[in-house]
């Protein structure tokens, strides 16, 4: 190879060296201007949202993608096993699910500044993931059916056979609230609590949207549903009557964490704090649910978190253990007492 060949072999190399980096800078300005988000949040929440964080993020451009928390963890753990998921950020009711998360190492540890004033047991002690906001589990019955005399105290007395063919609840395997539910249940009352529910004709199925509308066309007139359902009907259809159970509501967690990525992921911590202000926080509140920030006022129509905190179903350490070690284990079970 002569002189010049050789020179003119080099240019070429050089040439695509640069196409190569351009691209590469290309991609990596691409990914910077951009936020993927998976969450279970109301869609009417989600367009709350959007038009906020855009103005106050120019220039980023925000994908969502709106389904049930089964089904975000379905989607996001087959994309983990296709090679990584598209996922920044995920925010969805499921909180065993990032336990799980965290423990394969699939999640950054973020310590959000904002979100640190929230209590401990609302958050991962490594910055895994935390709570934005907090739906609560209630009860909720027809009045046109019941009489306020007639009506349920408890979750537990749902076993009752005087309850037969009157009980509906969400199903534990499309919905993390209705999963949660289930759990918290099941570690009080055991599975005979379930086997009852069964010999009741309890319907199980769907999600709190299903069970709301048993309730109101009296397929079955009780049911458990998320106190954030029926606020946002307590002008619209006065049938419905909200029971906060005796032996404590079950409070929820919609829980917020950052995939772990190798770019930079400074742009979803700032998306984070954004969330945690004041203006993330009370897009949370129009929709009923709570915030995790003491200084946010409840939900219109709903008491003060601290009175239900009170008499709820305590969150202990041992039973996120328990039941994220045995969350399939769990699933199995109540399938075959409720749907064989």
């Amino acid at each position: 190879m002569n002189v010049n060949m050789k020179y003119f072999v080099l240019f070429l190399l050089l040439i695509n060296l640069a196409s190569c980096q351009s691209d590469k800078n290309a991609n990596s300005k691409k990914k910077a201007s951009e936020v993927w988000i998976y969450t279970s949040m109301y869609k009417d929440t989600i367009a709350d949202i959007t038009p906020q964080i855009e103005k106050d993020f120019p220039g980023i451009k925000f994908h969502w993608f709106q389904a049930g928390s089964e089904d975000i963890a379905t989607k996001v753990n087959a994309e983990i096993l296709a090679g990584g998921t598209k996922a920044d950020l995920l925010i969805s009711s499921d909180r065993f699910w990032y336990e799980e998360m965290a423990n394969m190492g699939k999640l950054h540890s973020y310590k959000s500044k904002l979100g640190s004033s929230m209590d401990a047991q609302l958050r991962h002690p490594n910055g895994m993931y935390h709570t934005l906001s907090i739906p609560v589990m209630v009860m909720a019955y027809n009045n046109e059916a019941l009489s306020k005399e007639e009506a349920p105290k408890t979750f537990k007395e749902m076993s009752d056979p005087k309850w037969n063919g009157k009980f509906t609840t969400g199903s534990p395997l499309a919905s993390g609230t209705n999963f949660t539910t289930m759990a918290m249940l099941q570690s009080h009352y055991g599975w005979d609590y379930f086997k009852k529910l069964k010999t009741n004709q309890t319907i199980a199925q769907g999600g709190n949207s299903a069970v709301l509308r048993r309730i109101q066309s009296k397929e079955r007139p009780v049911g458990w549903v998320l106190l954030e359902n029926l606020l946002r009907f307590k002008d619209k259809d006065k049938r419905l009557e909200i029971i906060f159970p005796e032996d404590g509501s079950v409070i929820h967690g919609n829980i917020m964490a950052i995939t772990k990525k190798s770019e930079s992921r400074l742009l979803t911590e700032q998306v984070v704090e954004w969330l945690f202000s004041r203006k993330g926080q009370e897009a949370m509140t129009r929709s009923y649910m709570y915030s995790p920030m003491k200084s946010i006022a409840p939900p219109l129509g709903a008491p003060e978190l601290a009175i239900l905190l009170e008499n709820s179903f305590p969150w202990t350490p041992d039973f996120i253990k328990n039941v994220t070690a045995k969350r399939a284990e769990l699933k199995e079970t109540y399938t075959e007492i409720m749907f064989e």
